[in-house]
Order: C-alpha cells, then sequence, then structure tokens
C-alpha cells in the first residue's frame, strides 16, 4: 500500500487537508499524519523548568491538539500512522518527503508571494524542497468534490508541465474524471508603433498556444482520455483561476520551475500567483 504524508498544525487549513487526503486514500493508500512541534522559544523558561520537562508539556498538548485530525481519518476508515516531532517545520517536512511517499497533502493560508515569505509560509519552502507532487488545500475548498471530479491541466511546453500533466493522469488512475488542457500565452510587452518578435497580432498568439498544446493532447490521445483544450491570452494566475471557477474544476495541476521564495517573488511565479487566494486544490509537480 503506497503512503502520502500530510503535515498538519491545527488550522482549518489542515482540517480541510485531512478531509482530502482521507478522500483520496480510502482503501489505496496510507497516510503519514505529521505534526512538528517548533522548539519553545523562551530560553528562561527551558532552564528553568529543562527541556525534558517543556517538551513533554508541548508533546502532551499537541497529542490532545491533533486528536479531531485523527477522529476525521479514523471516522473514514483509512489506515494512518502518527508521527510528532520537534523542529523547524519545512526542515522536518522535507526530511519525510521523500520517494517513500506518493505525494504531500497539506492546508495552506493562500497568502500573496511577499506575504508568505514575510510570514514564514510553511506551504511555499516545502513546494522548493520537497522530492514529490505537493497538494495544497485552502480552507474554502469545497470538500464535497474531494477529492477530484474535475482536472485543469495548466501548461507551458516545459518539463515540469509535462511532469505535472503525467503526474495527473498517474494519480488520477481508476477514477472517474475528466480533463481540460489550459495553455496561456502572456503577450510580448509592445510599445507604440513597434511589435513583439515573431508576432503581429493574437491570432498568431493563439497558434504559439495551440502548438504549445500539441505534446500534451498528443499524452492524452495515446492513453485514449477524454479532454477539452483551451488557450487563453493574458496573465496566467488570473486567467487560470477564471478558468478553474468556469469549469468548475475540483483540481488544477501544474508544474513548478523551482524558483525558491525570494526568487519567486522577484520573477512573479505563476505557482505562486495562484496559491494566492486559491479555492481549489492544487497539485504542484516539479520535473
Amino acid at each position: 500500500m503506497s503512503r502520502i504524508l500530510v503535515p498538519v498544525d491545527f488550522s482549518a487549513q489542515s482540517i480541510q487537508a485531512v478531509r482530502f487526503a482521507t478522500a483520496y486514500a480510502r482503501d489505496k493508500h496510507e497516510l503519514t499524519i505529521l505534526h512538528v512541534i517548533q522548539p519553545f522559544p523562551s530560553r528562561h523558561v527551558v532552564n528553568k523548568l529543562g527541556r525534558q520537562s517543556v517538551e513533554k508539556i508541548q508533546l502532551d498538548e499537541a497529542k490532545e491538539d491533533v486528536k479531531p485530525l485523527i477522529e476525521i481519518v479514523e471516522k473514514a476508515g483509512v489506515a494512518y500512522h502518527l508521527e510528532i516531532v520537534f523542529g523547524n517545520p519545512h526542515e522536518e517536512i522535507a526530511k519525510y518527503a521523500t520517494d517513500e511517499y506518493i505525494a504531500v497533502v497539506m492546508g495552506t493560508h493562500g497568502y500573496g508571494r511577499m506575504t508568505g515569505y514575510l510570514k514564514q509560509s510553511v506551504s511555499y519552502p516545502t513546494i522548493h524542497d520537497a522530492k514529490i507532487p505537493v497538494f495544497l488545500i485552502s480552507e474554502e475548498t469545497d470538500a464535497s468534490h474531494f477529492p477530484w471530479r474535475n482536472v485543469l491541466l495548466t501548461v507551458d511546453g516545459s518539463d515540469q508541465a509535462m511532469a505535472a500533466a503525467n503526474t495527473a493522469l498517474q494519480l488520477s488512475e481508476g477514477m472517474d474524471v475528466s480533463f481540460t488542457l489550459l495553455t496561456v500565452v502572456t503577450p510580448p510587452v509592445a510599445y507604440t508603433g513597434m511589435y513583439g518578435v515573431g508576432w503581429e497580432d493574437t491570432a498568431t498568439l493563439e497558434n504559439w498556444g495551440r502548438e504549445t498544446l500539441r505534446p500534451y493532447e498528443e499524452l492524452l490521445e495515446e492513453r485514449m482520455i477524454p479532454y477539452a483544450s483551451k488557450v487563453l491570452i493574458g496573465d496566467p494566475a488570473t486567467l487560470i483561476r477564471e478558468t478553474a471557477q468556469e469549469k468548475e474544476a475540483s483540481l488544477i495541476a501544474l508544474g513548478h520551475h523551482g524558483l525558491g521564495g525570494i526568487a519567486g517573488t522577484l520573477v512573479g511565479s505563476v505557482t505562486f500567483k495562484t496559491i494566492h487566494r486559491a479555492q481549489t486544490p492544487l497539485l504542484i509537480v516539479k520535473s
């Protein structure tokens, strides 16, 4: 039986992530519920009470706080293993997120790129460090659609996008799922009287988009999987969210180019922009 890693805190986002993971895991996968306790911040308290005493208090509190999450898993009848460890959350998650697991499922607050960095979002460094696919689940997701029925495959011609498409297909095996391929062409910056190299109108951009889609269409056709295709022109993150709402997608799959928090912020990573306020579960894959 394959395993899914589910890092949790005690937030509404983690509750939704556990619900998503149990809906997907039924009769197929075992869950590892991972909670990371951060070291107690006050050295004076630690020195006075002793590290072992402080950690015992923290561990007892964590076991009590994690009970509502475990009840969800047990009610669903899904096999699980509980791990509670001490350390930095994203570093400990990265240690576990190896190929022993098929995916990570975790909650996200949906912070913007800079806010997420400043507030030390755990999901951003996990995406960067994890060697396996990561599902991100927000509090606003509709649990009645878990795990997923309609997948929006967002592609851009990269190796990462092809890896995301292959992963989404693999994880959807045995499920009744429909697929929509989406590529968004960002227009080159054009000044008055000048055009970007190689294009003169939107028809050219649409042709670029159709060429981008073709390898992914062939992938689906080889596997005899029905699909719809869509080419849009504009800002990728905005149009991905709008298309997901229009198509009533219950999962968005996209490739990640591996940029960290600062680099992703500076270059405008589509992944980080899509995470921001996303209400649809995300599957993020690096090649």
